[in-house]
C-alpha cells in the first residue's frame, strides 16, 4: 500500500447519520472503507476557473472524442464539459489510491475519464438511477428501457460491483455484470441511537403505528396517500402518526378520520417519542427502486415493520417484517399482536467481502 492510503469517492450527499437514507448509506461506506485502513478523499465540485464558454467548447471536444451519446442541447452539451473539468481535475490531484468510490451513478462522464486515468471504480450505486419514478437519463433524455440500458452499459465498465438490493444484484448479473450484495446496515453512531430507543421501548406498551417519509418524493407521497385511503375503509381505533418533510400538506386525505395525525417535519427529540410510541412502522410504496435504509434501523430499534411487497424487497426474510399484499392483509396485521423483533444482524459476510475488495484493489 502506499504511503498516501486516501481513495477518491463520487457521491451526491454528505456523510450525515442524522439525514436522509442517501446520507446515511454514504456514512456506512464511509465506516467500511477506514474498517479496511483507507481514507477517503470527496471529489470537490468546487472549480473557480471555469466559464460558460470553456464548458460549452469542453464538452463539444469531450463528445466528439468519446463519441458520447446525448440529446443535442446546448445545456447538455456545457453540463458534459463541467463535469469533465471536475473529474479531470479532481484525477489529476489526487495523489492517493488510484480507486474511484463511485456512487454517483447518474454521472457518466467521470467513470470514463476515471478508466482511461487507470483507476480501478468500484461501483456503489444508491439505486439503479434509471429505475427511478420519473428519472430521465441526465444525458440523453431517455426514458425506460433505453435508461437503464445506458446506466448498465457504463455500470459495466467498472471492476467491481456492489448493490444495496438483491433485485439489483439479480438484474446486473442477468445482465453480465458480476455484482455484489452489500445492504445497508446502519454506522455505529445511529446503531447506538437505535439501541437506546429500544431499551425506552421496553417501558411502552406501544398502541400507535407510524408512518415515516418524505412527501415532497413522489413514490413516498402516494404510498402514504394509498395507505390513508385504505385505513378508511377499515375499523380500528388507533392512532397513526404520519411524519416527514411535507406530509402536513397532506391533511386533504384525513379530512373526517380523527386517528390520522399529520405531524410533518419532526426534530429528533420528537421522531424519538414517535419510535417509542410505535407498535409498528408501516411503510407502503407503489412503483420505487428506494425504501431499503429504513427497514433495518426500525428493526435495530425494535420496532416490527408491516410492509407491502414492494417496500419490504430485499428484507423479506428480516425477523419483524410483515409483508402484505392488500386492503384486507394490512388491516389484518394490524389488529395482532406483534412481538418485539430481534437486533438485525449485521451483514458481517457482505461487509468483509466489500473490505477485502477494497484492500485488493488497494495493492
Amino acid at each position: 500500500m502506499s504511503q498516501n492510503p486516501y481513495i477518491l469517492r463520487a457521491t451526491e450527499f454528505e456523510v450525515n447519520p442524522s439525514g436522509h437514507g442517501g446520507n446515511r448509506r454514504t456514512a456506512q461506506i464511509d465506516e467500511l472503507v477506514r474498517e479496511a485502513g483507507l481514507g477517503i478523499s470527496n471529489l470537490n465540485i468546487d472549480i473557480k476557473t471555469t466559464t460558460r464558454w470553456s464548458r460549452y467548447l469542453k464538452g463539444i471536444q469531450v463528445l466528439a472524442k468519446q463519441k458520447f451519446k446525448i440529446k443535442p442541447d446546448y445545456r447538455i452539451i456545457s453540463g458534459c464539459g463541467f463535469e469533465y473539468q471536475i473529474y479531470q481535475e479532481a484525477l489529476n490531484k489526487h495523489s492517493g489510491q488510484k480507486i474511484l468510490l463511485w456512487e454517483a451513478t447518474k454521472n457518466y462522464i467521470g467513470c470514463n475519464l476515471a478508466s482511461q486515468a487507470k483507476f480501478k471504480i468500484i461501483c456503489i450505486p444508491q439505486n439503479l438511477e434509471s429505475l427511478v419514478v420519473g428519472n430521465l437519463d441526465r444525458f440523453t433524455g431517455e426514458s425506460l428501457p433505453n435508461s437503464l440500458e445506458n446506466e448498465i452499459q457504463y455500470i459495466s465498465k467498472s471492476d467491481a460491483v456492489f448493490c444495496i438490493s438483491r433485485e439489483e444484484q439479480w438484474l446486473l448479473n442477468l445482465r453480465g455484470i458480476n455484482a455484489d450484495y452489500l445492504p445497508y446496515y446502519p454506522p455505529k453512531e445511529i446503531v447506538d441511537n437505535l439501541l437506546k430507543i429500544r431499551e425506552l421501548r421496553t417501558k411502552k406498551t406501544p398502541e400507535r403505528f407510524l408512518m415515516l417519509g418524505s412527501a415532497t418524493n413522489t413514490p413516498t407521497k402516494l404510498g402514504i396517500i394509498e395507505v390513508l385511503n385504505w385505513l378508511k375503509h377499515v375499523n380500528f381505533n388507533n392512532i397513526i402518526d404520519i411524519a416527514g418533510y411535507g406530509t402536513e400538506f397532506l391533511q386533504e386525505y384525513c379530512d373526517g378520520e380523527p386517528n390520522f395525525n399529520l405531524h410533518g417535519t419532526v426534530n429528533q427529540e420528537k421522531l424519538t417519542e414517535l419510535l417509542i410510541n410505535a407498535k409498528a412502522v408501516l411503510s407502503h410504496q407503489r412503483a420505487t427502486s428506494g425504501a431499503l435504509t429504513r427497514i433495518p434501523e426500525m428493526l435495530i430499534a425494535g420496532i416490527p415493520v408491516i410492509a407491502n411487497n414492494i417496500a419490504c424487497r430485499s428484507a423479506f426474510s428480516y425477523p419483524g417484517v410483515y409483508c402484505y399484499d392488500n386492503e384486507s392483509e394490512l388491516a389484518d396485521l394490524m389488529s395482532k399482536q406483534i412481538e418485539s423483533p430481534s437486533v438485525l444482524r449485521r451483514p458481517i459476510e457482505a461487509e468483509k467481502r466489500f473490505i477485502d475488495c477494497l484492500k485488493q484493489l488497494s495493492q
